[in-house]
């Protein structure tokens, strides 16, 4: 009789087999989860430079107060560069943005907010998570005094949705985490035990491992001990069980792996208690007066001799020019791209073919957290594509206080075509979708505030895109005196450690050539 290799039911279950069943639980993603746990991602951490020595030719502008430009500013004035961070913005920190009360911007050609949270609350507009893995950050808040508070990444009171009838019978209906993960894990070891109580198993497995095995699907499947019939455990929440091929056709399995393996690699993943702002506020106190804000960047020349920055004080509307021996730009590409900057006809070309994510964020403070309260949520999102949400999230942080801040949307801000409609239109679409999940959403809604990054001054966008080698080796090349240092220029773009990483490798630029004049 010829046997189908992945059929649960088969007579012939060997280790392989028996692998691919559970395989099938989290399919690649299972193989990704292991890689990362295992410290396989594809790039590590780099090393903290360790240089020595100071040229006389010193003096170093900076441009841009995100973490790159800071990271830079604070290793170069260690060894002792004459060393000015210029910043636009009247706060540090680019995409490292914690929106607070009294917060504000204009988007671009639209409209101007206010956050009218209350005091204690915020939203962190930009980056939000810290891999553990991550040894840069990770030793920069340990030195700077940033205390670091768990992040959770998913939780099993969690929820799916999705309303797309291609998803079957589960379709429209909210499902816990715990339940597909109860349910998946219980049948498929009843499957499988109930194969191995028939005896169809061949050689590979002895029967100590046969016994072995059984008993362990016995107690990770909750199955009974006596008839090895799968009944839900109380910590699913009820009796019932989702049937499996429903399960299986909903998608919902892709979250039940043996190692989590979501945004940000495995666990644990971190956050600065107070909100990310911290980390680039942290660099700010270290550098003092060498950080000038308000002070927006018109132009770029070079010369043999130095480098020319024109620049505009956006209070007093004051235009000067500034020199320097060098130039580290951490500004953003897409801003890079408009401004009248010399720069030779390779690296011009390749700044031309960056890209960067419109990604975008909201939150919503709410005057209840009912997540809490009434669904037994702490920490987590909730998984939906139908939704049009993006990513929506509880906060990790505060828990059993009376309000809080809820991410309402994380994701493109041209899903739905919302980059095109008012804010009050976002908001109202944030909350009629996410309310199908949580109808408490409008009794208990206070404010919210949208930070699309595409239309935010001095950004014009998110993350960069990450760059392919090639184009990474171009922008990593110095242009005479000029030195790209910018997340955008590192593997790792979307995450803090690109920055760091980014800016790491310019001071080692910077220091050789200064070094090599001198």
């Amino acid at each position: 009789m010829t046997h189908s290799p992945d059929r649960f039911d088969d007579a012939g279950l060997t280790r392989r087999h028996i692998l691919r069943a559970f395989a099938a639980l989290g399919g690649s993603s299972l193989a990704l989860g292991a890689m990362e746990a295992w410290g396989l991602r594809g790039e590590a951490s780099g090393q903290r430079p360790t240089l020595q020595g100071r040229p006389s030719a010193n003096r170093i502008l900076v441009l841009g107060a995100g973490i790159s430009g800071l990271v830079a500013a604070y290793e170069l004035a260690k060894l002792g560069y004459d060393v000015r961070v210029l910043e636009a913005r009247d706060w540090v920190g680019g995409l490292c943005w914690t929106v607070r009360a009294g917060d504000t911007h204009t988007e671009v050609g639209g409209e101007r907010q206010i956050c009218e949270f209350d005091d204690g609350l915020y939203l962190n507009a930009g980056a939000w998570r810290l891999p553990h893995g991550d040894q840069g950050v990770m030793d920069y808040c340990a030195e700077l005094g940033v205390k670091l508070e768990i992040f959770i990444d998913a939780a099993d009171a969690n929820y799916f949705y999705e309303d797309d009838p291609e998803r079957g019978p589960l379709s429209g209906t909210p499902v816990r985490l715990r339940e597909v993960k109860a349910d998946l894990w219980g049948t498929i070891s009843e499957l499988l035990t109930k194969a191995m109580d028939a005896g169809d198993i061949d050689l590979p497995l002895s029967v100590e491992d046969r016994e072995r095995l059984v008993a362990f699907l016995v107690r990770a499947g909750y199955l009974d001990t006596e008839d090895h019939v799968y009944r839900p455990p109380a910590s699913r929440g009820s009796q019932d069980r989702h049937d499996l091929a429903a399960l299986l056709q909903s998608g919902f399995g892709a979250r039940v792996r043996s190692l989590y393996a979501g945004t940000g690699g495995p666990a644990p993943v971190f956050q600065p208690i107070g909100g990310m702002q911290e980390i680039p506020l942290a660099f700010q106190r270290a550098l003092g007066e060498r950080v000038v804000l308000d002070t927006e960047v018109r132009a770029i020349r070079q010369t043999s001799d130095d480098v020319r920055v024109v620049t505009r004080n956006r209070r007093s509307g004051e235009e000067r020019e500034e020199s320097a021996d060098f130039c580290v730009c951490c500004l953003p590409m897409s801003i890079l791209k408009q401004l009248d900057v010399d720069l030779s006809t390779d690296l011009a070309e390749a700044v031309a073919e960056t890209r960067h994510s419109g990604a975008s964020k909201m939150g919503l403070q709410m005057r209840r957290r009912f997540w809490e309260q009434d669904d037994g949520i702490f920490g987590g999102h909730l998984w939906s594509r139908s939704l049009q949400l993006g990513e929506f999230s509880y906060p990790s942080n505060d828990y059993f206080a009376s309000k809080g801040v809820l991410l309402g949307f994380y994701g493109s801000g041209a899903i739905a075509g919302l980059y095109e409609r008012p804010i009050a239109d976002r908001v109202e679409h944030v909350l009629s979708r996410a309310s199908v999940v949580h109808p408490q959403m409008r009794a208990e809604f206070e404010h919210a505030y949208a930070v699309w990054w595409d239309k935010v001054p001095f950004s014009l966008g998110a993350y960069g895109g990450t760059p392919a080698q090639s184009l990474l080796t171009k922008l990593s090349e110095p242009d005479r005196r000029l030195f790209i240092g910018c997340a955008g220029a590192s593997t790792r773009p979307a995450w803090l450690e690109g920055g760091i990483q980014a800016a790491w490798r310019t001071v080692e630029q910077v220091h050789a050539r200064a070094m090599d004049q001198a």
